[in-house]
């Protein structure tokens, strides 16, 4: 037996048979800590360890999400069958085909902003009637905001949604003519206003010198050229809320970019309706009882089914709007600022959220109303604190007139982001400010559709005593 052993051994050992050669990195036994296979870590999902690679989460979120919203079209199919009516659509927006009172008043708009290059030649010509103009400029945006809220608030043929349209129409002229008075009320009194990246203007505009843009175009309109109709209406049409004299533009019109951004238009528009009908329609049906005659479990429960829906339905109307819309109008007037929106999805806080997300507003509010406060002693709480009290009236404004109601949610809801988001960054920030940011956006549009269904509903159409608490 020892004889075998021996032999085996001298086999191993045999020096003429071919060993394999020790690395480094193999295991050696005269080495303890080779021999070991554990090592100080954390666990890939502590945040110490490093790892930031989830794509597969992702993706693993991405089909849940999907398979979930097929659930619910199924389901939501089986239960109501297909509640998608194109003609009803449009009957909701033209109520009386012989009228069409919301075309019309859009067309109006027009005229309203007319007079806007007239005051300005006016006060170009006559010296020191600062005040007269001021007046004509008043009246102006004056008429334009109370004209459209008059005939939407008195007028019964106009719907919900064509006066929203109406108004939305309007509150958009009204903020580029106050644009468009006070840039070239800057140009005529010859004061400088900065703006971040450019140079606006010099002391004497009179002599402001042609300089080349970023499309390598050298023909630029000098104050008081710009003070035609031509360009007044462009303006009026340009995606933007901010006058200058010179626009950036582009050399050329990309057709097939207009069909690509055409096509997605017509095709989300009929999508985000197709949802309202089969999908926010029967929800709110459901809940057709007095809030206060509502369990707060079941309140609960309509809240979170109208929260899947209206904020899938909210990202595609951002999509359309801000990069559909917007892109399409700009390469059809080669308007060559296109940054419509920044990455507001990755905001920590909400206050973030509203300066990244409407870009075009964010400029007009930034240039118009926060850095003149700033410019006259306010600090930047109060500037900060108005232009929000300001949004929260646009915002009411555009939804208490078509509903012929005044509830003020909007304007609270509003009203209180300031404070609540200081305080949520104080006590939160990065990824959890970045999560309540979410949050507010997927729960906070359908307690307010519920909110103003129920005050609509209550006002034009139950008459009961138990729906009276409200009226005001």
């Amino acid at each position: 037996m020892s004889g075998k052993r021996k032999k085996k051994i001298n086999i191993s050992i045999n020096p003429e048979m071919p060993q394999p050669e020790m690395n480094d990195t193999e295991v050696r036994q005269d080495d303890p800590e080779r021999l070991s296979c554990h090592v100080l870590c954390e666990s890939l999902l502590s945040y110490g360890s490093g790892f930031n690679n989830f794509q597969g989460i992702f993706n693993c979120s991405v089909v849940l999400l999907v398979l979930t919203h097929v659930h619910m079209s199924l389901e939501n199919f089986i239960r109501y069958g297909l509640l998608f009516d194109p003609v009803k659509i449009i009957s909701v927006f033209l109520k009386d085909p012989y009228k069409w009172p919301a075309v019309y008043l859009i067309a109006a708009s027009v005229l309203f902003a007319l007079p806007a290059v007239f005051i300005e030649r006016y006060l170009r010509k006559v010296r020191g009637s600062e005040s007269i103009g001021l007046v004509l400029q008043s009246v102006n945006l004056f008429l334009l905001v109370t004209f459209p809220a008059v005939m939407v608030y008195r007028m019964q043929a106009i719907t919900p949604a064509g006066g929203l349209l109406t108004m939305f129409v309007y509150i958009i002229i009204a903020l580029k003519l106050f644009s468009y008075y006070q840039v070239n009320r800057w140009y005529r009194e010859g004061t400088p206003r900065p703006v971040r990246g450019t140079s606006r203007m010099q002391a004497d505009p009179s002599v402001h010198q042609s300089r080349r843009n970023e499309r390598g175009q050298s023909k630029q309109i000098m104050y008081p050229m710009n003070l035609k109709v031509k360009d007044l209406y462009y303006f009026l049409l340009a995606p933007t809320l901010c006058y200058q004299l010179n626009f950036p533009r582009q050399k050329n019109c990309r057709q097939g970019y207009i069909i690509r951004r055409f096509i997605e238009m017509i095709f989300l528009f009929h999508l985000m309706l197709g949802l309202i009908q089969q999908w926010i329609v029967p929800n709110i049906h459901k809940s057709m009882k007095p809030i206060n005659e509502i369990e707060s479990t079941l309140l609960t429960e309509y809240i979170l089914k109208l929260a899947v829906p209206s904020h899938f339905i909210w990202l595609i109307f951002f999509y359309w709007y801000f990069h559909s819309c917007l892109n399409c109008l700009a390469e059809l007037l080669r308007f060559g600022d296109r940054q419509f929106y920044l990455d507001w999805w990755n905001a920590d806080s909400v206050l973030q959220f509203w300066s990244r997300w409407n870009i075009p507003a964010h400029k007009w509010l930034d240039r118009h109303v926060y850095r003149p406060l700033l410019h006259h002693g306010y600090d930047k709480w109060q500037a900060r604190m108005t232009v929000f009290l300001l949004s929260a009236c646009f915002y009411e404004y555009l939804i208490a007139i078509p509903l012929k109601m005044f509830r003020f949610w909007m304007f609270f809801a509003m009203a209180a982001q300031v404070p609540l988001a200081c305080l949520m960054k104080r006590l939160f920030g990065g990824n959890f400010g970045n999560i309540f940011m979410w949050i507010s956006l997927v729960l906070g549009p359908p307690l307010m559709m519920l909110l103003y269904f129920h005050d609509y509903y209550i006002q034009h159409h139950r008459k009961d005593s138990s729906w009276r608490l409200f009226f005001f």
